[in-house]
């Protein structure tokens, strides 16, 4: 009879364990590849700011990071669609 009460313990806590890992592993949020999308493109979109006193980037500051990512990234394809939409 104890067996069967060591048993059912040991079958209940591997089912709790195995019910929190599935809730922490849906529950984690963004993939590191999300967050890496995001951050190319707040780079492509001006948003980063390049001086650490100048935070949010004024409008001038955007222009002016668009301008240094479409020269550093000239095979860009998000550049050249935006570049069509601004002429």
């Amino acid at each position: 009879m104890r067996w069967q009460a060591v048993a059912f313990g040991a079958m209940t806590l591997t089912a709790t364990g195995m019910v929190a890992a599935q809730e922490t592993h849906s529950s984690q949020g963004k993939t590191r590849e999300q967050v890496h999308e995001e951050i190319v493109q707040a780079w492509r979109d001006g948003l980063l700011p390049n001086k650490r006193y100048e935070y949010p980037p004024s409008a001038a500051t955007i222009a002016r990071n668009k301008e240094l990512y479409a020269l550093a990234h000239p095979d860009d394809a998000a550049v050249k669609e935006a570049s069509k939409g601004t002429n």
